[in-house]
């Protein structure tokens, strides 16, 4: 039941309804209120659109673990789950191009933290 309890703490004080969270599942209103009240558990796809909706892990919506909130240094909760949003709404193709775009731009930022060390030492 962690799962039911831990979405509704999630959904009520973000002022998300249950309508709300259903359209963007693409799922309908009482699925939402199946999960809250009657012990259903999404598949692992719903899941982890859940988690990206509401800025958290899978295992933070399964468990109520801290340990699984995503914290984020230089980007506020809305904009994170905008881009995650952004991101699902893409073709698979453009989600593609842009995980490639985004490992390009990780292999740049460590190949700088490099640089900028060894100009510290």
């Amino acid at each position: 039941m962690k799962f039911a309890s831990t979405l509704k703490l999630l959904r009520e004080p973000n002022h998300v309804t249950q309508k709300e969270l259903a359209d963007y599942l693409k799922v309908t209103r009482s699925t939402i209120a199946g999960y809250e009240t009657k012990g259903k558990q999404p598949d692992y796809e719903r899941l982890l659109r859940i988690a990206a909706y509401f800025g958290v892990s899978a295992d933070y919506l399964l468990t109520g673990s801290k340990l699984g909130l995503i914290t984020t240094t230089s980007t506020s909760p809305e904009k994170g789950r905008e881009i995650l949003i952004s991101y699902l709404h893409l073709s698979a193709e453009s989600q593609r191009k842009l995980e490639e775009y985004l490992h390009l731009l990780m292999l740049k930022e460590q190949n700088e933290g490099k640089g900028r060390m060894e100009a510290g030492s």
